[in-house]
């Protein structure tokens, strides 16, 4: 599954997070109106929209970067002046079963960025990391009041395989291209962070057989094609 664009409610100034993705990060800016401002990442759109109704939402979601520039990106964040979280003591995680490793930092409005190396998809660049390394978006959180339920109803309607074991607690569906992760709503997101809340999120989703379908479920819309 690749994941073709992400709708998130904005919270805080749309200038804030302007300059954040695009001066610092390097995203192309490709939309901006008074509601709305929409970013390239790679293959895929990073869009914000205003909601007057809804306040504070902060959501994490995660960027594909090549395998061989791990290192080079992370030093990149840390001399934009990002403070990488940190968990324990580590600010870079391995994720032995995964095949990846990963570290996070938060945007101007709060949300949980994440860059990720997913070894198997065999990305290497052979170049210098820089402001155009990113691939795509790689996973979107979604929390939910019964993963198990809602895992369940995901896979019944869409081509979201487990990618783990679905629990109480945790899931991930998809494949390495994207994945959907569910967590219980309340849990703190991956490392240490917030707890997670139910935020109103659209995906656009490419289809790897040809599906087209809209899916809307617990306060998400996901469209596939």
């Amino acid at each position: 599954m690749q994941i073709k664009e992400i709708v998130l409610i904005l919270s805080g100034g749309k200038e804030v997070i302007s300059k954040f993705y695009n001066e610092k990060l390097g995203f192309e800016i490709v939309k901006s109106s008074e509601s709305l401002i929409s970013f390239r990442a790679g293959r895929s759109l990073l869009t914000f929209k205003t909601d007057p109704e809804i306040k504070s939402a902060f959501y994490h979601f995660a960027f594909n970067i090549p395998s061989d520039q791990f290192t080079a990106a992370k030093n990149f964040i840390s001399k934009s002046g990002i403070e990488l979280i940190t968990l324990d003591g580590d600010n870079e995680f391995n994720f032995v079963s995964w095949n990846a490793h990963s570290f996070y930092f938060h945007d101007p409005a709060g949300n949980i960025v994440e860059f990720i190396s997913r070894h198997n998809l065999k990305n290497d660049s052979g170049q210098k990391f820089s402001k155009g390394s990113v691939i795509d978006i790689s996973e979107i959180g979604l929390p939910a009041d019964d993963v198990v339920s809602f895992c369940g109803e995901l896979e019944s309607e869409s081509e979201f395989p487990p990618f783990t074991a679905v629990s109480p607690e945790f899931a991930a569906l998809g494949n390495d291209n994207g994945l959907l992760i569910i967590v219980r709503n309340g849990r703190r997101w991956f490392p240490g962070c917030a707890p997670a809340k139910i935020f109103p999120v659209e995906i656009y989703a490419g289809s790897e057989r040809g599906i087209k379908k809209i899916i809307s479920k617990n306060n998400y819309k996901i469209m596939i094609e």
